[in-house]
C-alpha cells in the first residue's frame, strides 16, 4: 500500500459537535465534585466574615481559597487545552462570559441606587472599576479613588482578572516544566513585596494563591503519573498540611492586633501560612476525590453554594445594607435573627442570578469551544505514528 492509498483511507476531521473530544485539548477535564463544595464553603465564609468582621478575623484570608481554585482549575485548562487553535481567544471569551456579565449589572444598579442612598458615594473610582484596576493606584499612592464601600469587597475580583490577563501567556510561553520553579518565584515576590510595605490588595504582593493553585495543576496534570506516585504525593501533601497548620497558629496568633493597613514580615508570612495551608488541603482533596472521607464535600446542597458562590460573593453586601436600612427604618435593632435574614436573602438573591442571569449567559460559552491542536506540516504528520508501518 502506497501513501496515497492509505491517506484515501483515514476519515476525514469531523471538527464540530461531533468532533472526536480529543481534537478539543485532549480527553475531557475530570470535574472535581468536592472542589464546588469548597468553593461555597468560602464564599459564606467571606460573607459570614463581612457580617460579623469583629467576631470572624483573620485579616480576609479567606478569599486566598479563591485564588488558589481558580489557580488550579483555569491553569489545568491552559496546560489541557493550550495547544488548541485559537486557544487565548476562546479562553478569554468564557472567562468573559462567566464573570462580567453579572460583575457590570452589580456596578450599574449601584450608579441607579446612588441618588437615593441617605448619602451617596463619590463616582471618582469609577473608572477603576470598570477595568478592574481599583487598587493599582497603590502602586504610587498611599490614596485610591473614592467609590462606594458596598463594592470595596471586588479587590479580589480584580486580582483574579488582572493576573489571568497575562497567565495564560506565560504558561503558553513557559511550558509545563518550567511551571512550578515561576510559581515558586512569585510566592516569594509576594512575600517580599508584603513585607517592605505593598499594600496586600495589589497583585505583585498577593498573586501567591494564584502561585499555589498552578503548582496543584502541574502536580495532577497528567492521571497516570499521579497514580504512580500516590503515596509519595499523599505523604507530602499531609506533612505539608501540618507543617502549614503549625505555621499558621503560630503566625496569627501574633498578628492578631495588627494594623494590616502596613504591612510587614509577619502578616506577609500570616498570608503565606494560610495560602500553603489551603495549597495542601484542596491538594489532598484533588487527589482523594471521591473517597467516603470526603462524602460530605460531596452533599448537593454544599454543590449548589458552590454554583451560586459567585452571586454570594458579589451581592451580599448589597443584601446587608439594604436590610440594615429597613431594620434602622423600622427600629428593629441588630438581633441574631435578622442576621440570619441577611444570610438568607443573600443566598436567594444569589439563587435568582444564578438561574435567570448567570445560567443562561454561560450557556453561550457552547458557542466558544476549544478547537483542536494545531495542524502540524504534512510531511510531518506523515511520519506520525499511525503511519509508522505504511511504506511507500
Amino acid at each position: 500500500m502506497n501513501v496515497a492509498e492509505a491517506l484515501s483511507r483515514v476519515k476525514p476531521l469531523q471538527l464540530g459537535r461531533d468532533a472526536p473530544r480529543e481534537w478539543y485539548g485532549g480527553p475531557p477535564m475530570r470535574r472535581i465534585t468536592e472542589l464546588d463544595a469548597i468553593r461555597g464553603l468560602a464564599a459564606m465564609s467571606v460573607m459570614i466574615y463581612h457580617l460579623k468582621p469583629q467576631a470572624f478575623a483573620l485579616h480576609g484570608v479567606r478569599v486566598d481559597l479563591f485564588f488558589i481554585l481558580s489557580g488550579y482549575l483555569l491553569t489545568s485548562i491552559i496546560l489541557k487545552k493550550g495547544d488548541g487553535v485559537g486557544f487565548l481567544f476562546t479562553f478569554s471569551v468564557r472567562r468573559w462570559l462567566r464573570i462580567w456579565p453579572i460583575y457590570y449589572i452589580a456596578v450599574i444598579l449601584l450608579i441607579l441606587v446612588n441618588p437615593w442612598l441617605p448619602k451617596s458615594f463619590p463616582m471618582d473610582g469609577l473608572p477603576y472599576y470598570l477595568t478592574f484596576t481599583q487598587n493599582i493606584t497603590r502602586y504610587w499612592s498611599d490614596a485610591i479613588p473614592a467609590f462606594s464601600w458596598y463594592f470595596e469587597h471586588t479587590w479580589s475580583l480584580a486580582l483574579e482578572e488582572q493576573f489571568f490577563f497575562f497567565w495564560p501567556i506565560m504558561v503558553l510561553l513557559l511550558g509545563r516544566r518550567r511551571l512550578i520553579p515561576v510559581s515558586v518565584a512569585l510566592v516569594v515576590m509576594s512575600v517580599i513585596m508584603r513585607s517592605v510595605g505593598f499594600h496586600w490588595w495589589l497583585l505583585l504582593a498577593r498573586c501567591d494563591g494564584f502561585a499555589f493553585g498552578s503548582m496543584l495543576a502541574v502536580i495532577f496534570i497528567e492521571r497516570e503519573q499521579v497514580e504512580r506516585h500516590r503515596d509519595k504525593i499523599q505523604l507530602g501533601l499531609s506533612l505539608t498540611c501540618l507543617f502549614a497548620v503549625a505555621c499558621a497558629a503560630t503566625t496569627t496568633a501574633t498578628t492578631l492586633g495588627m494594623n494590616f493597613g502596613e504591612m510587614s514580615l509577619l502578616p506577609s508570612l500570616m498570608i503565606l501560612s494560610w495560602n500553603l495551608l489551603y495549597f495542601s488541603l484542596i491538594g489532598l482533596v484533588i487527589l482523594n476525590t471521591g473517597h467516603p472521607s470526603l462524602r460530605i464535600l460531596r452533599d448537593s446542597r454544599l454543590g449548589y453554594l458552590g454554583k451560586v458562590s459567585y452571586g454570594i460573593y458579589l451581592f451580599h453586601s448589597f443584601v446587608f445594607i439594604l436590610i440594615w436600612a429597613l431594620a434602622r427604618h423600622l427600629n428593629l435593632g441588630e438581633p441574631l435573627w435578622l442576621d440570619v435574614v441577611k444570610v438568607g436573602v443573600t443566598i436567594a438573591v444569589a439563587s435568582v442570578s444564578w438561574h435567570w442571569i448567570e445560567q443562561p449567559i454561560a450557556n453561550l460559552k457552547e458557542r466558544f469551544r476549544y478547537g483542536g491542536p494545531t495542524p502540524r506540516p504534512l510531511a510531518q504528520s506523515l511520519n506520525a505514528s499511525r503511519f509508522s508501518g505504511i511504506r511507500a
